[in-house]
């Protein structure tokens, strides 16, 4: 809790924009997306499959046995799990369902189905029988309404067959399942069975989901994670080829989030998400650490090499081995990668002496890739040569260290390195949905990382996504349900910083009050004392002239500013009722900016507890 120690002072402050010689270019990719798959992110979220559990290979738990949650018996049907005709070597396991007509079995996709009416949802499925079971049905159903949409499949025999149907929503329902029925009864061996909405992005991506990242204008996307990456152990760490290739016989796997993963969204996909944003993608591969192990040194060949081979996969030619496998997967173009993260949150000797084997042998073959190393626990990862170009530094804490000596955190140089910061959030003393005051302490520490272009070259909100229904981690940015989505009031802050970047850093300094508050670090559990400045700011300039002013109120009263800056300007005001004001999955825009136009003629006020963004109309 927050103990206010000193009250507010309210006389005008004074924000001073140099309007001489810039300080230094805007970095042209400083504001981006972190894609971490934690909390339902892609399964369940951004990847508009419907299906849960769909090939039949997810487990209970981490290591329990095989199951078929997700799955229902419907019409008197009996089922189990399958192994005698595998479909592949790889999809070793499929739904047996027994039972008379009208027996089989429904899915309940990720907390039901949202189907909306007039959609088209395409189906894929595998089926075979010994005896045809007379075809069988597939529906859309919902459990108070008529059925939502339904057609037939024929042709069934005793070899595995893959179907697919396209079925029609004649109403909306945020609560669906899949239902498959057979006609005539017998016995039905089921598997890969999965639904999309005709309008997926790229046929893969919720187009909601989509827009409101499109909306953030990312400048990269730094995937996929996260501990993500890592695993708890080596077996659990993301291996990225074992991601590429037909989904089915993809490897299924535990996700330290605590569910299982299909990789439907895997390392290529991820490479489409950020061309259909585009944004350029940032790859975090694993350097031979998990949270648990260490790959010995004489074994690291193979992760140098799965390196090197990336790279060949984003930007080889079709005459590469790596690049004909792009080029297989339907995109012969190159992807352009020219950011590599090696490692993410390792340190000590052991990150050290990896980083320079994978460092070295990348920067021999790709010297203009931009390498990225960790600063976890202060790691000092550049032993003996090796080439860093960005370090990774990550803060998560309290809205009033945001707004405090964070605020700063750049203004003195740290080290010959420049900076990614590569994830960043309030995660104390907020509410499960993020709230203003955290929006506002986000903001007020964005200031500073624009401020300090010279240094801060890329940073990333973190996490993305979180299925409002699975939130082990929270908060995050963006909620999807089944229907539809809300959004963190940092979602705004964001998207306002995104959108106005300008190209040049204008030198501001701020005479103002201060107040004082004690904390509790996340981590530590330790107390915290923090200064903050009743306003902060930062100012940047376009090409043809114009200066935009960020102005944040971290008080919770108004504030009055005069500024050295006069005439026309247009004002984007983002603010709220209180502290803890959030959205909801009952009032998702419970928090919107407003926008006007003012002459600027003597002192500003600006509202509790908010972000104003000042465009002037004409050149400065």
């Amino acid at each position: 809790m927050v103990s206010l120690i000193c009250s507010m002072i309210l006389a005008t402050s004074v924000v001073t924009v140099d309007t001489g010689a810039a300080k230094c270019p805007t970095s042209p990719d400083l504001w981006g997306l972190f894609f971490e798959d934690i909390d339902l992110s892609l399964d369940g979220g951004v990847y508009a499959e419907l299906v849960r559990n769909r090939s039949f290979e997810d487990f209970e738990g981490r290591s329990g046995e095989l199951t078929l949650e997700y799955w229902d018996p419907v019409g008197r049907a009996e089922y189990c799990l399958d192994s005698s005709m595998p479909i592949s070597k790889e999809n070793r396991h499929a739904a047996l369902v027994r039972g008379p007509a009208g027996a089989g079995i429904a899915n309940q996709g990720y907390f039901g189905m949202g189907i909306r009416k007039g959609m088209s949802y395409h189906l894929e499925v595998a089926l075979r029988s010994p005896n045809g079971v007379g075809g069988v049905d597939v529906a859309l159903e919902a459990y108070a309404k008529p059925v939502l949409a339904r057609s037939e499949i024929t042709g069934v025999t005793d070899d595995w067959r893959t179907f697919r149907v396209t079925l029609v929503a004649n109403d909306d329902d945020p609560q669906a399942r899949l239902v498959l029925r057979m006609k005539n009864g017998g016995e039905l061996y089921v598997d890969c069975v999965s639904l999309f909405p005709a309008d997926a992005v790229a046929g893969l991506f919720r187009k909601d989901l989509v827009e409101k990242l499109a909306a953030l204008n990312p400048s990269f996307v730094r995937f996929p994670g996260g501990c993500w990456v890592e695993g708890d152990t080596m077996k659990e760490a993301y291996r990225w080829k074992k991601t590429l290739g037909d989904k089915w016989n993809r490897r299924t796997q535990w996700n330290i989030w605590k569910y299982w993963s299909t990789n439907g969204v895997g390392f290529h996909e991820y490479l489409l998400l950020a061309e259909v944003l585009k944004a350029k993608p940032l790859f975090c591969i694993n350097v031979g650490m998990s949270h648990r192990e260490t790959v010995p040194m004489d074994k690291m060949d193979e992760f140098v090499q799965d390196a090197l081979d990336c790279l060949e996969y984003c930007n080889g030619d079709t005459n590469t081995v790596w690049g004909a496998k792009r080029a297989a997967a339907g995109h012969p173009a190159p992807f352009n990668l020219t950011y590599l993260e090696i490692g993410n949150e390792n340190g000590g000797k052991e990150y050290e002496e990896r980083y320079k084997l994978m460092a070295d042998a990348v920067a021999a073959k790709y010297p203009d890739v931009t390498l990225v190393f960790n600063n976890w626990k202060e790691t000092k990862a550049i032993v003996n040569g090796a080439k860093a170009d960005l370090r990774d530094d990550h803060f998560y804490t309290t809205p009033d260290r945001m707004m405090g000596d964070l605020a700063h955190e750049y203004d003195t140089p740290k080290g010959d390195f420049n900076i990614f910061v590569g994830e960043y959030a309030v995660i104390r003393d907020t509410t499960r949905y993020g709230s203003l005051r955290a929006a506002i302490g986000e903001a007020a520490f964005m200031c500073g990382l624009e401020r300090n272009q010279q240094t801060v070259k890329l940073a990333a909100y973190a996490p993305l996504f979180a299925n409002a229904q699975h939130t082990v981690w929270t908060p995050n940015l963006i909620y999807p349900t089944t229907d539809g989505c809300f959004v963190n009031p940092s979602w705004n802050v964001q998207r306002l910083f995104g959108a106005s970047r300008g190209d040049e850093v204008l030198n501001v300094t701020v005479e103002t009050g201060t107040f004082e508050t004690t904390t509790t670090e996340p981590w530590t559990k330790g107390t915290r004392k923090n200064t903050i400045e009743n306003v902060q700011a930062s100012a940047v300039r376009t090409k043809d002239g114009k200066v935009i002013v960020k102005l944040v109120n971290a008080t919770e009263k108004p504030q009055a500013v005069s500024l050295n800056l006069n005439g026309p300007v247009q004002r984007i005001v983002f603010t709220g009722n209180g502290r803890d004001a959030h959205n909801t999955p009952f009032a998702p825009e419970t928090l919107k900016e407003w926008t006007d136009e003012i002459e600027l003629e003597g002192p500003l006020t600006l509202a509790p507890l908010s972000l104003t963004i000042l465009s002037t109309k004409k050149e400065r």
